[in-house]
């Protein structure tokens, strides 16, 4: 019999010589071959939280198949039953008119865990139980059956033992590469926002949640200016901030506590705040909201960590972005500067030549700036510069590109603009500069009419190339000059002889 007993014994060891990602997996192959040696007709598996009196059925398996159960059952400690099963480690089952038998499973959690540190216990044994059933009254279990069941639950207790450590190695690893690769976003995405969808791409390729949502607010007032979530797939979009969402930091967030009031009282939800000292940036929600899986408090005790060096990251792309800003404008007239022009009229003659679109210029400057400085000085001369320049950004598309290409003189791109078209944009602006009226403190009490004269080139009808194009919108503004200012010119018009 015991020759009999180590040979099972071996077989079961063999069988569990593969390496499982986890218990449930574990179990799911255990459990069966257990049925088989047994002759049992019905496997359970139940995790016992004994701190909290609870038995949890976790698996059942019956006829070769296993299912994933979630039923928790009181169970009173200090029972004779209980008490016989702690030290005895089996008893029979007293409710059932059919035999059943618990052996109790008994394995430890791996140090650092957070269900070790949890415990406050020095001891971080944990228990599960296994009920071993058969239907039929008549075949009970003999006494060296169930010899062998506690031999093949503490085989069994040993190989839980090794896939938690391994689990637990095996998650500890993931966490401290999914810093790294945070680390790495912080160290090379220096624009918001492909910082932020490097962030949502690296959590969910590290964690795994259903969905992880980032919204950012303004530091100033904690309104909510722009949002995005990432799926399973790793795929980030941006969020509609204008359904019907708080758009208030402090309705979402508690900064005391660190976790958003959204958070409490849910396990498959978690909203964590994004703040740098007494700064609010804005918060994180990580939900399983379709998989229902809860979310591991490990898990959750890494993202509060993240979450300060993703607040930092944040803050420095903000911070590069505004410094970017004001490398790209010009103080004054908070219009682009040449360089940033530049680039910007590049990139558009291009993609107007791949999609075979028209892009106009305007070129234009203030009639008689020069003796307007002259005559009342360079305050009211910048003076009339802002006042020209908030004209031409309140006129505009978002998609045009007005530049304050040196002193006075200022360039605008209209991109996919025909020559009529910037004609009327030119006609539009030269009516609300004529309506300016600059300030009195500057002016000495005079009554001071400002005007503007523009000229426009066409691509690609007058050419193809980007400095020529600068330069027929140039010659259309000197015959402007030449013939009385105030108005504007399309260079093809005035090659072509046709304005009178």
């Amino acid at each position: 019999m015991q020759n009999k007993r180590s040979l099972l014994l071996y077989n079961f060891y063999q069988g569990l010589s593969d390496r499982f990602t986890s218990i449930d997996r574990l179990l799911s192959h255990a459990l069966p071959v257990l049925a088989g040696y047994l002759d049992a007709d019905r496997v359970l598996f139940f995790d016992w939280k004994e701190e909290k009196s609870i038995i949890s059925l976790k698996t059942l398996c019956q006829k070769g198949k296993c299912y994933d159960l979630q039923e928790d059952v009181f169970v009173d400690r200090y029972s004779p039953e209980v008490i016989k099963l702690l030290q005895d480690g089996y008893m029979f089952s007293p409710g059932l008119d059919y035999p059943a038998v618990y052996v109790l499973v008994k394995w430890r959690s791996p140090q650092g865990s957070f269900e070790a540190l949890a415990s406050g216990r020095r001891d971080r044994s944990r228990y599960g139980v296994i009920r071993v059933e058969r239907f039929k009254k008549n075949k009970p279990f003999t006494q060296s059956e169930i010899e062998s069941l506690i031999a093949l639950c503490r085989e069994l207790s040993s190989k839980i033992n090794m896939t938690e450590i391994d689990h637990y190695n095996t998650s500890q690893l993931q966490r401290a590469q999914a810093l790294n690769d945070l680390a790495r976003v912080f160290a090379t995405s220096i624009r918001l926002r492909d910082s932020l969808i490097e962030i949502l791409k690296s959590i969910q390729k590290s964690f795994y949640f259903d969905r992880t949502s980032l919204y950012l607010v303004d530091p100033k007032t904690n309104e909510l200016q722009e949002a995005y979530s990432a799926d399973l797939s790793g795929e980030v979009k941006e969020i509609d901030i204008t359904a019907n969402l708080s758009k208030n930091f402090t309705s979402y967030c508690d900064g005391d506590y660190g976790i958003c009031p959204a958070a409490k009282g849910s396990d498959i939800v978690l909203t964590i705040p994004l703040t740098l000292q007494t700064k609010n940036l804005g918060w994180m929600v990580f939900d399983n909201m379709l998989s229902r899986m809860p979310i591991a408090t490990e898990d959750m005790l890494s993202l509060k960590q993240f979450s300060a060096q993703i607040a930092l990251a944040i803050d420095n792309a903000r911070l590069f972005e505004k410094v970017q800003e004001l490398s790209n404008y010009d103080e004054l007239t908070k219009l682009a500067l040449r360089r940033f022009f530049n680039e910007n009229l590049s990139q558009e003659i291009y993609r107007s030549k791949r999609f075979n679109l028209t892009l106009s210029l305007i070129l234009m400057d203030i009639d008689y700036f020069k003796t307007i400085n002259d005559t009342y000085g360079h305050l009211l001369g910048d003076e009339a510069l802002k006042e020209v320049s908030g004209v031409i950004l309140n006129s505009l598309r978002q998609t045009d590109l007005p530049c304050r290409y040196g002193g006075d003189e200022i360039v605008i791109m209209l991109p996919r603009t025909t020559g009529e078209e910037a004609k009327s944009i030119a006609k539009r602006l030269s009516e609300k500069v004529s309506a300016i009226k600059l300030n009195p403190k500057y002016t000495g009490g005079a009554d001071i009419k400002l005007s503007i004269s523009q000229g426009i080139a066409v691509f690609p009808y007058d050419t193809e190339d980007q400095s020529e194009l600068i330069k027929r919108a140039d010659e259309a503004l000197y015959y402007v000059k030449q013939h009385g200012r105030g108005f504007w010119a399309l260079y093809g018009d005035v090659k072509d002889g046709r304005i009178k």
